[in-house]
């Protein structure tokens, strides 16, 4: 039985996987949803806030009225007793006493709405302190997923330019061993070249300091002197 709950227990865990990897790959988009909800609940926090306030106007102004009210019928009841108007100062008095009553429960009720409004006030003013937070967060995590995508285009496009550099490389070592290779076939062409004509032997004798018997314009200049020397 227990090996079952727990195949139980992996189905769902499983079938829970993929619900997770869809909130994860949209975390950003559901946080921003999530603002803007919350940002929309303010405002009619808002507006709830503002119909408190003129209620708890409405219901001062009332009880001010009130209060104007029984101190005039005070009076009235005083000055009735003055004149031994008994039946009309009890009366008053019942008047009075009635809306005493009446102006101390709107007293209370307008304490009480004093009390919700600065408590509303409070929560507001956290909640926007806190809204202000989260936004500056969701911003913060939205550019680090940007600079993380521009990094991984970045790699993406390095390796590329490095491949590129690779197969530049590549190409010039190849230009370079066939320009060797040339010249090397061309240095061979002039050693034959050399060779077949006898210059390359000339050469080594020249080098060796042995006449190669060829003229030169030194040697004709030479033989022109001596001619001379001996015709005088």
């Amino acid at each position: 039985m227990t090996v079952w709950r727990k195949v139980s227990t992996l189905f769902r865990a499983s079938a829970q996987e993929p619900l997770e990897h869809l909130v994860d790959a949209n975390a950003l988009r559901i946080m921003e949803q999530e603002l803007r909800d919350t940002e929309q609940a303010m405002l009619r926090a808002k507006r709830e806030l503002a119909c408190l306030m003129a209620s708890g106007k409405e219901l001062q102004r009332s009880n001010q009225q009130l209060g104007e009210a029984l101190a005039q019928r005070e009076e009235q009841a005083s000055q009735a007793l003055e004149k031994g108007e008994a039946g009309l100062a009890y009366e008053l008095a019942e008047w009075i006493a009635a809306h005493e009553n009446q102006l101390q429960q709107q007293r209370q009720q307008a304490e009480h709405l004093r009390r919700q409004e600065t408590s509303l006030r409070q929560h507001l003013r956290d909640a926007a302190q806190s809204h202000q937070q989260y936004r500056r967060e969701w911003q913060l995590a939205r550019a680090n997923r940007n600079a993380e995508q521009v990094l991984r285009n970045l790699g993406g496009h390095t390796q590329g330019l490095h491949a590129q550099l690779g197969d530049l490389a590549s190409s010039l070592q190849r230009i370079r061993q066939q320009q060797h290779r040339f010249s090397d076939v061309d240095s061979a062409l002039r050693e034959l070249q050399q060779e077949d004509d006898g210059s390359a032997l000339d050469s080594r004798l020249q080098r060796a300091g042995i006449s190669t018997g060829a003229s030169d314009a030194n040697q004709v200049l030479a033989r022109l002197r001596s001619q001379q020397n001996g015709t005088a």
